[in-house]
């Protein structure tokens, strides 16, 4: 049985809820960044999800600044993706 028919019957935990967005926004950051970035899958990657603020690693300053530059259009895709808005913002570390 796919794992979001399950949580679905049991999101009225939430702690299991922000779990599941916590594993979906860091899985879907590739995706949502790489529409925007060209090197942002190779040079990124989304290592933490807490109170609705993604952390992402970044290997090149100038790729951190792109996504700061480009924080609010990624953020739409993100939860674009998800299916629900839970991601309001994203910190980057270089």
């Amino acid at each position: 049985m796919p794992v979001n028919k399950i949580l679905n019957k049991k999101f009225d935990d939430p702690k299991l809820r922000n779990s599941y967005y916590r594993h979906l926004a860091m899985r879907k950051w590739t995706v949502a960044a790489a529409k925007f970035l060209d090197q942002a899958e190779a040079l990124s990657k989304a290592v933490d999800f807490k109170n609705g603020v993604l952390l992402v690693a970044c290997l090149s300053k100038e790729l951190a600044y792109q996504i700061k530059l480009l924080a609010g259009r990624i953020i739409e895709e993100l939860n674009r993706l998800i299916g629900q808005a839970v991601v309001f913002g994203v910190y980057v570390e270089s």
